[in-house]
């Protein structure tokens, strides 16, 4: 149990020293406030804690996963991990028109989310690309904050708010791992063809990727939980980070065993998939 004890703490103070790295303003508030301080930090060590937990009950290969879930989480958290890639970003349709050429059409909830965009060039095709990992980036976000307990609806504005960033970021030279990273999740989304664990090892892969980037997962949450009060999205960032550090340091088990039970019936997360390779098919044919 030592080694629990340790991997609890390394957690933990992980996703402390997370909210000091890239919000240092926000750290020093905390800093001075000793108990909203103290219950970060048992939230995030309680998160841990249940990782590390759902680790051990999936060491081996996952089956019979919303059962042996069910025995570590009352009900209300399973439906909410079960509903983990269903919080809608955005939905782009490419439509090729009768002239031949190709539109992007960005939809939320049936109404327009962006203008339409024609392809005319490479770098379009790129944007589009670009959009698209940024929704499957946030979706991905989203199921670790349902994975943690942490319900949420989100207004177009806020997700507008965020994928404008998020795209940023995607498209910095500094995010150039993830980017890559994003490039192959999609080849092997694809080569996992109908194996749910190997498509959940996949978005695994993202999301540890994503932690390795710097700041880009606590802009997001930030962005996210923009109408919480500052105290709350700091702890669902070291709720979120917690677990994620946790996943990391046992192969990723609990969070693979989670995306396994719900990734072949997101079927509007495996669109977005598609329109990337149809993106790229686009891009080679100009």
């Amino acid at each position: 149990m030592a080694g629990q004890s340790d991997l609890i703490k390394k957690a933990a103070e992980g996703a402390l020293e997370e909210i000091k790295k890239c919000a240092p303003e926000e750290y020093t508030r905390l800093a001075a406030g000793t108990d909203i301080k103290d219950k970060i930090l048992k939230a995030a060590e309680a998160t841990a804690k249940e990782t590390l937990l759902l680790a051990e009950e999936f060491a081996g290969q996952p089956n019979a996963i919303a059962e042996r879930i069910a025995k570590h989480l009352p009900d209300d958290r399973v439906k909410l991990i079960q509903g983990g890639l269903n919080i809608p970003t955005f939905r782009i349709e490419i439509v090729k028109k009768d002239d031949g050429k190709h539109w992007l059409e960005f939809t939320r909830d049936g109404k327009e989310f962006l203008p339409a965009d024609e392809l005319v060039s490479r770098f379009d095709v790129d944007w589009g690309i670009t959009l698209q990992y940024t929704s499957i980036l946030i979706e991905a976000i989203l199921l670790v904050m349902s994975a943690v307990g942490i319900p949420i609806s989100l207004s177009a504005y806020v997700i507008k708010k965020t994928v404008n960033e998020a795209a940023a970021s995607i498209r910095s030279k500094a995010s150039s791992k993830l980017r890559l990273a994003l490039d192959d999740f999609v080849g092997a989304w694809d080569a996992a063809a109908s194996n749910p664990s190997k498509k959940a090892q996949a978005l695994f892969d993202v999301i540890k990727e994503s932690y390795s980037a710097t700041g880009i997962i606590w802009n997001i949450i930030q962005s996210l939980c923009s109408n919480m009060e500052w105290y709350e999205w700091m702890e669902t960032s070291a709720k979120v980070t917690a677990m994620i550090i946790a996943a990391i340091n046992t192969d990723g088990a609990p969070l693979i065993a989670e995306i396994s039970l719900i990734i072949l019936s997101a079927e509007d997360f495996a669109k977005k998939i598609a329109n990337v390779t149809q993106l790229c098919d686009i891009k080679k044919a100009m």
